[in-house]
């Protein structure tokens, strides 16, 4: 008889208490955003509010993902990366660390996979 395993599935939620958009599924972090609103522009990349990250790494998340829904790309990247390389910002909602998006890997349905 075959085994099968249930991912309890975590949302969580910023320090002031409102929904992050961010669950826990197992070891990864997931989001799902719509690109035209929530990347960043300057500098391109995706940001996470940092108390985010900490539950996530806390929890044990390995792994970050953005799901775009409007273009269906993915993004991901090792949540060590975010805490690497991640640039530091504040613009009114709190301390975020932003990863630029070269620097994550990019699975877009209409190109295949795509590395930095």
């Amino acid at each position: 008889m075959a085994t099968v395993t249930h991912t309890t599935r975590r949302v969580l939620y910023t320090a002031d208490g409102r929904h992050s958009g961010c669950e826990l599924d197992g070891f990864r972090l997931v989001r799902r955003v719509r690109g035209s609103l929530h990347q960043l522009r300057r500098p391109p990349a995706w940001s996470f509010e940092r108390g985010i990250l900490e539950q996530a790494h806390t929890a044990g998340a390995r792994v970050v993902e953005v799901h775009d829904v409007e273009s269906q790309t993915t993004y991901t990247a090792p949540l060590a990366l975010l805490w690497q390389k991640g640039i530091r910002i504040q613009r009114g909602h709190g301390e975020q660390i932003a990863l630029p998006l070269n620097l994550w890997h990019v699975e877009d349905p209409k190109q295949g996979r795509l590395f930095p």
